[in-house]
């Protein structure tokens, strides 16, 4: 892709905020309150300005059937343990306990505000097993005086890819894809990072994950440009940092999003019912030893929803900056000390994709799920490349709204092509079960 056309999206999301009424997308649930609500079977101008207090709750169990790989008392393979500690093959967890303030300020629905916290088990406040003490993960307000122009502030999701901008809650996966958690979901490294091997660095996470959010501005807004069409865009400038404050490279990471959508009608949020392109691209950069590294990332995809059935389906292109996987340091064989490695060179490349269908076999009720993912890792080294392929297969059983039981069972397959050493241990990898709860309240 040429430079110059690497911006296009984020040229056209500064360019096009355009006029007309609002088509439900991530962009506007996350960062908006309703300017419509319904009231006594009505649909009524929204001027409730008492604050909005809900959450959810996800809990559950899994089951790795892969082998332990052990070498001198080092765990060699992570993909075989359980995140975010990666100590067990079979846990009963509570992975996520969240709770959210949000309204808005005045009765025109000019200040908007959105604040959530997380007492879970994940890799927000359990990165690798290494407690952080980091459970904000939202707090932002929103400006929307200003015609056809929304400004948000703050800690929040950046526009992206459409399985980092989705309500985690609302998808019926208990895992996400391979490409998404390892290519998206960032790891952070201290600047003083152990350079293990030229350009590759480790050290034990001192950061939450990045859970897809940063802490900038960003400028959105959805034009209806026909009866049943939209148009979202979005440009964020961020600090590059995460859920974190601090940041060595001391430079902006930059988001751009475009989507359009066709409605058909129903539904809204995740059930609303209609078939959308979207594409993004993202761009900064990450100090490590006091050395600037890039870190670019970009995709486009299609989703689709109608009459209980959901097709999706996602391209993510990674250069510089690659997740290397985690590394035990502890020679104990009765513990473990997982640290992060990142191979930062510009000349590093992965890219991966997910195909998704699910039906509602029972309408509202009962929904059979079948998901196949990819990544290629480091395809620019013949040694250090690695495949994974899985295939997750499963069923959801939706009590009321989110409100549900998912049964995920993932066939998994990593390979390394150049490396038959690492072929050896990566042959241990195993399928997965997981059993979750969610309860939204």
């Amino acid at each position: 892709m040429h430079t110059n056309s690497k911006i296009i999206i984020s040229l056209a999301a500064l360019s096009c905020f355009a006029t007309g009424a609002l088509a439900t997308d991530w962009l506007y649930v996350a960062g908006t309150e309703p300017a419509f609500v319904k009231k006594a079977g009505k649909k009524v101008k929204n001027t409730n300005t008492t604050p909005h207090i809900w959450g959810f709750i996800q809990v559950g169990y899994q089951h790795d059937f892969g082998d332990v790989f052990e070498k001198g008392g080092i765990n060699k393979n992570p993909l075989s343990m359980l995140p975010p500690d990666l100590n067990s093959q079979s846990s009963f967890e509570a992975n996520r306990a969240r709770i959210a303030a949000r309204g808005m300020l005045d009765k025109d629905n000019t200040v908007d505000y959105f604040f959530m916290t997380e007492f879970g088990e994940d890799g927000i406040t359990r990165p690798a097993g290494h407690r952080v003490g980091n459970y904000l993960t939202d707090a932002s307000i929103t400006y929307r005086g200003i015609p056809h122009l929304n400004i948000r502030m703050g800690q929040f999701k950046y526009p992206g890819s459409e399985e980092g901008m989705r309500a985690v809650f609302a998808s019926e996966y208990r895992n996400f894809t391979t490409a998404t958690s390892q290519l998206l979901l960032e790891r952070f490294l201290p600047n003083n990072a152990a350079e293990v091997s030229p350009g590759v660095y480790q050290a034990a996470p001192t950061e939450s994950v990045g859970a897809f959010r940063d802490r900038g501005v960003e400028l959105f807004d959805t034009e209806r440009i026909q009866k049943n069409m939209t148009l979202s865009v979005a440009a964020m400038a961020g600090s590059g940092t995460g859920l974190s404050s601090s940041n060595a490279s001391g430079t902006l990471t930059y988001y751009g999003y475009l989507a359009g959508e066709y409605l058909f009608g129903k539904g809204k949020g995740y059930f609303t019912q209609s078939l959308k392109a979207f594409a993004w691209y993202q761009d900064g950069k990450r100090q490590l030893n006091n050395k600037d590294y890039d870190r670019e990332r970009y995709g486009a995809g299609l989703s689709y929803f109608r009459n209980g059935l959901r097709l999706e389906g996602e391209y993510i292109k990674a250069k510089g900056m690659i997740y290397n996987g985690a590394k035990d340091t502890d020679a104990d064989p009765y513990g473990t000390n997982w640290e992060y490695q990142i191979a930062a060179d510009s000349d590093n490349e992965a890219n991966g994709y997910y195909l998704n269908a699910q039906y509602y076999v029972i309408a509202k009720t009962l929904e059979l799920l079948a998901r196949y993912d990819y990544l290629d890792r480091l395809s620019n080294s013949e040694s250090g490349e690695r495949e994974f392929t899985t295939t997750t297969v499963g069923l959801s059983y939706h009590f009321k709204g989110p409100n549900r039981l998912d049964v995920n069972y993932a066939f998994r397959n990593a390979k390394a092509p150049g490396n038959a050493k690492a072929q050896t241990v990566l042959d241990s990898t195993g399928n997965r079960l997981s059993v979750q709860a969610t309860l939204k309240f």
